[in-house]
C-alpha cells in the first residue's frame, strides 16, 4: 500500500466517524477549516486585544447558527439578569425551540451555585442535562468548559458558563471548525454523556498514540476517562516546555507544586526550571488568589533562580462594587518561542491531571502563538501587574 492511498483511506475514516453536519447534509462544499482566538477582559480595564473577537460573541453566534445540535460540557451555569451569558442562555432556547437538540453536562458538585439557571437550561424545549459525577472513581470534577455544534464548529477555552467569565475576568480560548479538535471533542463529550448517564467508567479505544506531533493535537486528562490515543495533557505540557530553547510564558489563576496536605508534585515546576538552567527565559503570570496560599512560598523560590520571572496581577474592583469570584485572570495557557501554544481548561495542579476531566488545545508553529504571547506581553507590562517578592508577606486576598 503507498502513502497516497493510506492517506486516502485515513480521511475516508476521519469523515465517516466525525458527525453529520448541516452543511454536509444540504450538500454543499465544505468550508476551509479556521480556527481563532477568542476573548473575555474585566470591564473597566484596557486589556482587550483589539484584533480579538470577544467569546460573549462568538458563543451566541456559534448557537445562532446552530441546524442539528449542540453538545455543552461546562463545569456550572451562572447568570444574572442583563449580562452577557443572557444572550447565550436566549440563543439555546431558540435553537431547541427550532429543533435543535440540545445536551449539557454540567458538574455534580457545582449544580447549586445557580439552581434557576439550571433549571432554565432544562426547560430549554428538547434539551436533556445530566450531572458528571467523578465521587465514585475519583476526587475529581468535570472542570472542561467547551461546546460543538452540529459536530462541525467547537469553542473550548477558560470561561466557564459564567456571566462574570464574559464580563468580569481575563480568559482565553479558542472557536474553531477544525475536524482535528472537533470530531475528538465530540468523541469525549460522547464519552462523559455516556458515563454521567450510567455513572460506569466505559471500555475505552486501544489504538496507538501517534509517534508523529501534529501540528494541531488535543490532549486530555484524566487517563483513566480518556481513550488511548489522546495524549495525557501533562505530558504535552513538559514536552513542550522541555523543547523551549528562547521562551516560556505562562498565564494562569493558580500554579501550585503542592498535591494534597503532605505531598510535592513538581512535575511542571521541574520542567520550568529545566528551562531555566538552559537559558530560557521563563516569564510566570498569576491572580492574586495565590496569595496568602500554600504555593506562595514555592512560587517565591521559582524568582530566585536566574532567568525566571513571576507576576501577579491584581484587577481592581469594579465600579459596581465586590463582585464574588471574579475581577481576575482565568485564562490558561502556555507559549514556547512565541511559536508554539497550548489552550485550555487547567489549572497547574496536580488533580487537574490526575483526577478531573480538563481538556488542552496543542498548536504548533502557529501564529495564534504569536498571538497569545502579546497577550502576554500586555498583561505583564500593564499597571495590574506586579513583581512577586521573595521577602515580602502577602495577605490572602478575599475572593467569595
Amino acid at each position: 500500500m503507498n502513502a497516497r492511498t493510506l492517506l486516502l483511506i485515513l480521511a475516508g475514516c476521519l469523515i465517516l466517524s466525525a458527525p453529520r453536519s448541516a452543511r454536509a447534509q444540504s450538500g454543499a462544499q465544505p468550508e476551509t477549516p479556521t480556527t481563532q482566538l477568542v476573548q473575555s477582559v474585566p470591564a473597566e480595564t484596557d486589556l482587550a486585544d483589539p484584533s480579538l473577537t470577544f467569546a460573549k460573541d462568538a458563543w451566541v453566534a456559534m448557537i445562532h447558527g446552530a441546524k442539528v445540535s449542540v453538545d455543552a460540557a461546562e463545569f456550572y451555569v451562572t447568570n444574572r439578569p442583563g449580562s452577557a451569558l443572557e444572550p447565550v442562555l436566549a440563543e439555546l432556547e431558540k435553537a431547541g425551540a427550532r429543533g435543535v437538540k440540545v445536551r449539557v453536562l454540567l458538574s455534580a458538585k457545582m449544580l447549586d451555585q445557580d439552581p434557576a439557571s439550571v433549571a432554565r437550561l432544562r426547560r430549554v424545549p428538547g434539551a436533556e442535562v445530566r450531572s458528571f459525577d467523578l465521587s465514585t472513581v475519583s476526587k475529581g470534577i468535570l472542570h472542561a468548559k467547551y461546546f460543538v455544534v452540529d459536530g462541525r464548529e467547537a469553542a473550548l477555552g477558560s470561561q466557564n458558563f459564567d456571566w462574570r467569565a464574559l464580563e468580569h475576568i481575563h480568559e482565553l480560548g479558542v472557536r474553531t471548525t477544525d475536524p482535528r479538535i472537533v470530531v475528538r471533542l465530540a468523541e469525549l463529550f460522547a464519552i462523559d454523556w455516556a458515563f454521567a448517564g450510567s455513572g460506569k467508567l466505559p471500555s475505552l479505544p486501544g489504538r496507538p498514540t501517534p509517534v508523529l506531533r501534529p501540528d494541531v493535537e488535543l490532549v486530555a486528562s484524566p487517563p483513566f476517562l480518556t481513550p488511548k490515543d489522546i495524549r495525557p495533557a501533562i505530558n504535552a505540557l513538559v514536552e513542550l516546555i522541555g523543547q523551549a530553547k528562547e521562551s516560556v510564558r505562562v498565564q494562569l489563576l493558580t500554579y501550585s507544586p503542592v498535591a494534597g496536605q503532605d505531598r510535592f508534585w513538581p512535575v511542571l515546576d521541574n520542567a520550568l526550571r529545566a528551562a531555566a538552567v538552559r537559558g530560557v527565559s521563563v516569564r510566570l503570570l498569576v491572580s492574586d488568589w495565590v496569595l496568602g496560599g500554600r504555593a506562595l512560598p514555592h512560587l517565591k523560590s521559582l524568582t530566585l533562580i536566574p532567568n525566571i520571572e513571576v507576576k501577579v496581577v491584581a484587577i481592581p474592583e469594579a465600579k459596581e462594587g465586590h463582585i464574588p469570584y471574579a475581577r481576575t485572570v482565568h485564562s490558561k495557557y502556555l507559549v514556547v518561542d512565541r511559536t508554539h501554544l497550548a489552550l485550555g481548561t487547567s489549572n497547574w495542579e496536580e488533580s487537574y491531571f490526575t483526577d478531573s476531566r480538563n481538556i488542552e488545545l496543542i498548536f504548533r508553529d502557529s501564529p495564534m502563538a504569536a498571538q497569545a504571547a502579546r497577550i502576554h506581553d500586555r498583561l505583564w507590562s500593564s499597571r495590574y501587574a506586579f513583581v512577586l517578592d521573595p521577602a515580602k508577606a502577602y495577605q490572602k486576598r478575599k475572593v467569595d
